[in-house]
This record gives C-alpha cells, structure tokens and sequence, in this order.
C-alpha cells in the first residue's frame, strides 16, 4: 500500500521547477520545496521527533506550514497541527497531551506557550529571525538557520501504511481535545477519495487556501501537491483579497465553510464575477440554509460542492455535486441534504441499539472507510468508544438515508455545537463558566444564527443576579479558550431543568430556542 512518504518524493521529483506554493509575492517550486523540507527533516530527526514524539506546529496559513507537513512525511515524524486560535492553555494541553518533542513557531505565538509545563518538547524552531528574539530556555534555534545546517539530502527510514502521519486535535466531549490520529496509508486513502468524489482538477489548476490550514483546508495541500498543481495560501480570508488572488493567480478552486460563501455574496460584483471564472468551490463543516446555498447557486453559477466530514472521518464522506441539484425545480432544496456517499466510504444507520435500521429510518449515522483516522491519540479508551464491530465509526449525527442514497441530518446525539464551522463542546465551555465566582450552575446550548449557522448560548443560574453580568462572563470564557467558544448570548435562569437523576434535560432547554424549527442543526 502507497504511503504518503512515497508520494510526495514522487511528486517533489517529477515537477521540478513548476510552482507549488504561492505565498504572497513568494512562488515556491517543487524542487525548492523538495530541497528545504529535506534539510527540515534532517533537522527534526536530529531533534529526537518521530512517529512516537511529534513535531507541532504552531504558524499561521503559509508556505512554511507547507514545507513542515512535507518533512514530517519524507522523514516519518508524526505532525500536530495546532490552530493559531486556540488560547494558551489549550496549545499547552495539546503539546503536553501529545508528548511534541518540537515546536516550530513564530516569537509572537511562542509568548503563549508555557515551558514549564512542557518538559518533553526538547527543541523550538523560531520563524522569522529568531535570532533577534531573547532565548528563554537555550533550547530555540533559528528555523533558516536550522535548514541551512541540515543535510540537503533526507536519510529517512521508509514507514509502514500504518505509521502516524498526522495528529489533528479535535474538541472534546469531556472538556479536553482528543487527537484524532491519522496513517501515512489513510492519508493516501482520502486523497485519493477526494479526486474521486470530490475534486475535479489537473496540473494546471490552482487551490487558493483560505481557511486554516491545520483544518480542512489543509487537507487539499496534498492532494494538489500530489497531481503537480498550486497552492495558493492566504493569510486570512477577506473576500476582496480572496477575489483578487483568484484572478491574480489562476484560482480555480477553494474550501470555505457557509458564512464564507455569505461574505462572498455579499462582497460586490468583482466579488462575484471572479468567483464565477473558478471551477470549483466546495464547501462544508457546518449545514447551510435553502436560502443561502439559493443565493450562492445564482451568483457563483454551477460550481458548488457540498461535503461532510470531520476530523476522525475526513471529508467527503458525503458529497453534493452540480449535477445532483442541476436541473431540478427547486436546486435550492438539495441544501437539506448532505450529499451520497463518497466513493471510500461505507454508510450504516442504526437504532439506540445499534441495529441496522431500514431506508427512510431515522437513527445514528456510522461511517467505514480506510480514510478514517486510526484512533485517538494516546486515548485507549476514547478510540474503543468511538467505534464499533468491523470498523463502523460511530459519527454522534443523527441521519435518514432515502431510496437515492441521499442523507439528510436531523440532530445530533452527541452534545456539540458546529459555529462557523468550528466545533465546540459545550462540556468546554461550561468547565470554565463554572469556575466564575458569580456561577452557581450553567448549561451551554446551541442556538440558530443565520450567519455562523450556530451560536452559542449559556443559560446561567448565578449566586448572585446583581452581581454577574451577560459582558463579564462572555469575557471570562474569552480569556480561558479561544474566541470563537465565548458565548454570543447569556440567558440568566432562576433553575436549569432537570431530570430525576438531577442531570441537565439539555434538549429541553434547546428546544426553547429552536421551536418552529424542523430540526435541530442549522
């Protein structure tokens, strides 16, 4: 079985002096980046990373991140994505839970990291003339430095299929993230899945990221790298800047979650008239609306994608093309669907008692396919819950499958919030509320947002009423996770509803908020 080590020496071989990477007004080629990720490789098997001690990293969207990812695969080193938005205390979690044993990073996002509860991670690599930054602990070098020292040659051991490629932190049920673990052979798996079910795209095309690349975004690197196509990287997405790299520089596809698609649409005619040259547009990470995916079929025409997915279960599991919507009366209407089955992935409904369920009946929807991730990262326990006998992983959605093979997603059985396309568990949320002196018990829901999709909402029994404040606890939560886990709303209650084992009826508090409304995800 092909391993992602051996496709990309394949890849940085055979296209040689065409572009890879567009970053800014820096171009890339495949020999430069088959050059530098060697020496990067060298340089972090030197440092004692490998399959078991991951190097992290910790950039923003640019070439950089590409040539780390490129290392870790050539030189066997399991990589950790962390997103630059996550708070302090949750990289620190993420490196100590991970055992990283180095970190690649800027100074600014260094400031956030605590050494000291870190005693694993052995080595710091520092972008961005890090000779210029005061050392804190003597074990920082400087990343151009480092690769300058490096062997231009990488001596690697060849890896297994099975070997950890990647670890891709995702929120936890318990408060605490869980590292979905992925292999070099699942790696390929989804690759190739998605230029079977997904992307339409050859060596002249171009994939402008403008979503994170730790995320799903990052999951296309490889598979443009693969067919000797551009990656083109933003640093942030703003729809005029996203308009002009489209022209600028041949984009003809991305991966944006819904509220990106809205801020297109709303972004003004050049907006929309370069978005209409590209090929492809796919989109997912959170349900869109009948309206919205309306709107964005008559201002991007036919180049719409939908797909599902998640951080164990890459996407596409499901997918929705142009041709499944085109043509029909109301194309809008295909928005309440999350697409058929990928071409690598097997679908199961079953009951409360994990029984097979028949066409048209409502239960959880399991997943099977050799692209899921391996199990979570150092989490026995975590990874035997989420799968079942022969390889079913268990999704927590809540889904119907009609006669065409078409699911439609109904609620979900897990307690989880999808905001903007982000996940948040609301156990994240409610563990820090509760420590606020002024909380006396809280319940953190989901509330529709036509903008993020989902929003979050805490319902609040405070000691205090006159004491606690919507304002004061929205920026207590902001100071102990990221921004994008702060509650929108806060809804002061004299009680939570409560069942006889005195557990939160968290579905009857979210009803309040979702009536009229045929389902629970929006």
């Amino acid at each position: 079985m092909l391993t992602t080590q051996r496709l990309v020496e394949r890849s940085l071989r055979a296209f040689g002096e065409r572009v890879a990477v567009i970053d800014g007004t820096r171009s890339v080629t495949y020999a430069a980046l088959r050059e530098r990720s060697a020496r990067l490789g060298n340089v972090l098997l030197a440092f004692g990373a490998g399959g078991e001690r991951p190097a992290a990293v910790l950039l923003p969207s640019e070439a950089r991140f590409v040539e780390v990812d490129l290392a870790c695969m050539r030189a066997g080193v399991t990589r950790v994505g962390i997103s630059t938005r996550l708070s302090p205390g949750e990289c620190d979690y993420i490196l100590q839970h991970s055992r990283s044993a180095v970190l690649i990073t800027s100074p600014a996002l260094y400031e956030r990291v605590d050494l000291s509860q870190l005693p694993d991670l052995t080595r710091v690599l520092l972008v961005d003339d890090a000779r210029a930054q005061p050392a804190r602990t003597g074990r920082e070098h400087d990343y151009e430095r480092a690769l300058a020292d490096g062997r231009a040659e990488l001596t690697a051991p060849a890896v297994t299929p099975q070997h950890p490629a990647y670890i891709l932190y995702t929120s936890g049920t318990t408060g605490r993230p869980k590292g979905a673990t992925h292999t070099h052979g699942g790696r390929v798996a989804a690759l190739v899945n998605m230029l079977a079910s997904e992307i339409r795209a050859d060596e002249h095309s171009a994939m402008v990221h403008c979503a994170p690349l730790t995320h799903g975004s990052g999951s296309k690197l490889l598979t443009f790298l693969a067919i000797g196509a551009r990656n083109v990287i933003l640093p942030r997405f703003d729809p005029a800047e996203f308009a002009e790299a489209v022209v600028q520089h041949g984009g003809t596809h991305s991966f944006m979650v819904p509220t990106m698609l809205q801020m297109l649409l709303d972004g003004g005619e050049a907006v929309r008239a370069a978005i209409r040259a590209m090929h492809q547009l796919s989109f997912g990470g959170a349900p869109i609306t009948d309206v919205l995916f309306g709107r964005a079929i008559e201002g991007f025409g036919p180049i719409l994608t939908q797909v599902y997915g998640s951080c164990e279960a890459p996407h596409p599991v499901t997918v929705v093309r142009p041709e499944d919507y085109l043509g029909r009366p109301d194309p809008a209407k295909m928005a309440q669907s999350a697409g058929r089955a990928s071409y690598a992935s097997d679908l199961l409904i079953v009951d409360g008692d994990e029984k097979p369920l028949a066409t048209g009946e409502e239960g959880e929807l399991w997943v099977r396919g050799s692209h899921l991730m391996d199990g979570y990262w150092r989490d026995e326990q975590a990874t035997a819950d989420a799968f079942a006998a022969d390889g079913w992983y268990k999704t927590g959605d809540i889904a119907v499958v009609d006669e065409a093979g078409f699911v439609y997603f109904r609620d979900r059985k897990r307690d989880l919030i999808i905001t903007g396309g982000l996940n948040v568990y609301p156990s994240e949320v409610e563990r820090v509320l509760i420590e606020h002196p002024s909380v006396k018990d809280v319940a953190v829901v989901a509330y529709p947002d036509d903008r993020w999709g989902e929003s979050i909402l805490a319902c609040v029994v405070a000691r205090d009423p006159d004491a606690a404040s919507e304002a004061e606890l929205i920026d207590w939560v902001g100071r102990h996770l990221a921004s994008y886990k702060k509650p929108r709303k806060v809804v002061f209650m004299p009680e939570l509803p409560k069942g006889s084992t005195n557990k939160v009826l968290k579905r009857e508090l979210k009803a309040r908020f979702w009536e009229g409304r045929d389902r629970r995800v929006n």
